[in-house]
């Protein structure tokens, strides 16, 4: 290599080397290292308590381990899932620009010092606290305490630190493994006691069958419906409450001689209690675990589910005849009165006279007697209590072997189910409105499309 190309090398390299280091260098303003946080970057370790301030009441969430608890307003075990969240999302909080740092805007974006406040702390030592604002524009406004500047919020949702204190708290009520229920009592204050059991498994360790045995009753069940023990033990199994009942006293709560006890007994000998009491207003039941103080508070809807009569364990079977096996459908109902046969897998109207029926309008009507349920029984028997003396109107379904033959009486108050009563049972059924309504047809709507022009 000649000198000439030597010294050309040399500049070519030097050249090279100027132009890595110059496309190296940030440009002006441009942000080297770490970004600018409102607050420093926090890991797992770093921290164990978190206080969430909503509304003027602060709740103290400490992490032990893997396990955590409320300690303010009440110490209480936590809600795993509200403070798992809670404790990653501080880990997860990515901040992108400063929105605006004028005091003035701080209520539009709601980080005002009233605001919803998070302090993340090591011990009693504060090492961020953070005001949390809106979410806006794919994240969340959100302002250090004492600081104006408002930034923009990644990683970490509102609505991971915002709720009430009540949320923090674990509401469970009762919770177990469904599949080691064993047995079931109910004990009412009206209805009596109701013991049920689970079958053994059969022979050559295979799973028993899906059924609950009555063991005990105070009415005589000669089917009983297994929906209903199994549905009890499902709700139970992970009960949760809707709020806590701190302050309620003895009298108000009425659970030292509750409505309602419910039982269930697992393999290992183990008891679960549910202690059902008084009535809070229209919609909500003071509820507790018998081996534990804490009251709660639960909604009618799920204490409707536990809350069975001896009679709710009947089978609610109103009609089962598929539709191949239908012979004759007969209705009685004012005007719109009908009779239906079939006639070599035909339907065939016979009533009204004149009626020139659609066969392809009955297959809807013909489904509704296969599996005919209702959903619970009437409070009151007494057919005369439901319209039953004087129906308003009547069902007949027919196979070859079976008929079914019904009497419709009034609605239920909230207009979803019949009062039902049937030849084959004394009790007086509910029976979802929507699955007689298919049946109580009007004969112009099953007529041929045609035949109905013409009239």
């Amino acid at each position: 290599m000649n000198r000439k190309t030597q010294i050309a090398l040399a500049a070519f390299v030097v050249l090279g080397l100027i132009t890595f280091f110059a496309l190296r260098q940030p440009e002006k303003g441009e942000v080297v290292g770490e970004r600018p946080r409102p607050v420093p970057r926090l890991k797992a370790g770093d921290y164990d308590t978190i206080a969430v301030t909503k509304g003027g009441t602060t709740t103290v969430i400490k992490k032990d381990g893997d396990k955590y608890r409320v300690t303010e307003p009440a110490n209480y075990p936590a809600d795993e899932a509200a403070a798992k969240g809670l404790f990653e999302g501080v880990e997860k909080m990515e901040f992108g620009t400063i929105v605006t740092d004028q005091k003035a805007k701080q209520g539009e974006y709601e980080v005002t010092d009233a605001g919803l406040k998070v302090a993340v702390k090591k011990g009693d030592k504060v090492l961020a606290d953070l005001i949390i604002g809106k979410s806006e524009g794919g994240g969340t406004m959100v302002r250090a305490a004492g600081k104006d500047d408002v930034w923009l919020m990644s990683g970490a949702a509102r609505f991971v630190f915002d709720k009430p204190a009540a949320d923090w708290r674990d509401k469970s009520l009762t919770t177990f493994d469904a599949n080691n229920a064993e047995t079931l009592e109910i004990k009412s204050k009206t209805g009596g006691t109701i013991k049920l059991k689970k079958p053994p498994k059969k022979d050559g360790g295979a799973p028993g069958d899906d059924t609950w045995a009555i063991t005990e009753s105070p009415v005589k069940i000669d089917k009983p419906d297994t929906t209903v023990p199994s549905g009890i033990v499902s709700t139970m199994a992970t009960w949760k409450a809707t709020d806590f009942a701190d302050n309620a006293k003895p009298e108000e709560t009425g659970l030292a001689n509750p409505a309602l006890t419910v039982t269930v007994g697992l393999k290992d000998g183990k008891k679960i209690t549910a202690l059902i009491g008084n009535k809070k207003g229209d919609e909500d039941w003071y509820v507790k675990n018998a081996d534990a103080p804490q009251v709660f508070t639960v909604k009618k809807y799920n204490i409707e589910r536990v809350n069975k009569r001896p009679v709710d364990f009947k089978d609610k079977t109103v009609c089962d005849i598929a539709d191949p096996d239908l012979t004759e459908i007969a209705v009685g109902h004012g005007a719109e009165s009908y009779t239906l046969v079939k006639d070599k897998g035909t339907w065939k109207a016979t009533k009204p006279a004149k009626l020139d029926l659609d066969p392809a309008k009955v297959t809807n009507i013909a489904a509704a007697f296969k599996d005919l349920k209702a959903t619970t029984f009437a409070d009151d028997p007494s057919p005369k209590a439901h319209g039953l003396a004087k129906p308003a109107a009547t069902i007949v379904a027919k196979s070859k072997t079976t008929t079914c033959s019904l009497k419709v009486g009034d609605e239920t108050k909230d207009k979803q189910s019949y009062n039902v009563l049937s030849i084959a049972s004394p009790d007086t059924y509910l029976v979802p409105k929507w699955s007689l309504d298919r049946v109580l047809v009007k004969t112009a709507d099953i007529k041929k499309a045609d035949a109905t022009a013409k009239k």
